[in-house]
């Protein structure tokens, strides 16, 4: 896409953009296609509670981190974990991005060891015509399923509760798609994870209620604590405890909306210490407590994404 002269955003971009630049709930699932001006930039100071999506394909943009600067071109993909500070914006008169806000399935956590530029923030760029085509096809449906769950401002907030959660999964499986052909078009120039990472990682994935430590996880890894806590850092951007909380996290959020069981035998379940800590914890990461968020699981008309 050529870049547009003197480019000054329509009523309803400026809208969308007005609107997006609010921080959004740790729980909420959002996504956008922005054709920014020269005036573009956003800036949280203390970052998101959820990941952050950013591919660019068209224009230049810029990400600001400290004293670090990123910028951002045409089959660039950029991953933010949450927390991290957002300062960004168009550089020069344009700036092309499709975005989204999520949490990740739990089996994606070792598909978010992309290479950081900074700290918190992932960064790949793809090379091939056939992987930002591919991208830029995923998010284009992506957002329309979000559109259509009611994820977007532009969609029909109308929807029945299955249509709204299966819009959501389609939503979802886009993220999927843009997160894998990422890892794919990494992996094809440098090596995969380091095997014992690998190894870790399906251990707390696979059972993160269990009560797992840095010795045992070492031990499985038959790799020093210290050693292993470097390596996991260092590929899958987040430590091996913070990873382990957030996959309990998720799990006591399936269990809220699937099962009629107390927050006290979540708490159990998932593998936290006490229902009151699972509370703490998971207002931290969602925004809500264990039970607004069943509540909104099972009331459609209170917005849970």
């Amino acid at each position: 896409m050529t870049e547009p002269a003197d480019f000054e955003h329509d009523l309803a971009t400026q809208v969308l953009i007005e609107l997006y630049s609010e921080i959004p709930p740790p729980s909420k699932l959002v996504t956008g296609h922005f054709h920014s001006g020269g005036d573009y930039r956003v800036v949280r100071p203390d970052g998101v509670g959820s990941w952050y999506l950013l591919y660019t394909a068209s224009g230049t943009g810029r990400y600001l981190l400290g004293d670090n600067k990123l910028t951002l071109r045409h089959g660039d993909v950029v991953l933010v974990s949450p927390g991290t500070p957002h300062d960004y914006g168009t550089v020069g008169t344009y700036w092309e991005s499709w975005w989204a806000h999520f949490q990740p399935r739990r089996e994606w956590h070792s598909w978010l060891s992309l290479p950081q530029a900074m700290p918190g923030l992932s960064y790949v760029r793809l090379s091939r015509s056939s992987e930002t085509d591919r991208v830029v096809s995923a998010f284009d449906r992506l957002h329309r399923d979000a559109q259509r769950a009611g994820l977007s401002p532009t969609g029909d907030t109308e929807l029945h509760l299955l249509e709204k959660s299966v819009a959501t999964e389609l939503t979802m499986n886009g993220i999927e798609e843009v997160l894998l052909t990422a890892v794919a078009s990494l992996r094809r120039e440098t090596q995969q994870l380091d095997a014992r990472v690998h190894l870790v990682l399906e251990a707390i994935t696979a059972d993160p209620a269990r009560p797992h430590t840095l010795t045992s996880l070492a031990g499985l890894a038959q790799v020093s604590v210290s050693r292993l806590a470097h390596l996991f850092k260092d590929q899958v951007g987040d430590s091996i405890m913070n990873v382990v909380l957030a996959l309990r996290l998720q799990r006591a959020a399936e269990l809220l909306g699937a099962t009629d069981m107390s927050v006290a035998q979540i708490a159990a379940a998932v593998g936290f210490d006490s229902p009151h800590y699972l509370s703490r914890q998971f207002g931290r990461r969602y925004g809500m407590s264990p039970t607004a968020h069943r509540r909104a699981v099972r009331n459609p008309e209170l917005e849970l994404y």
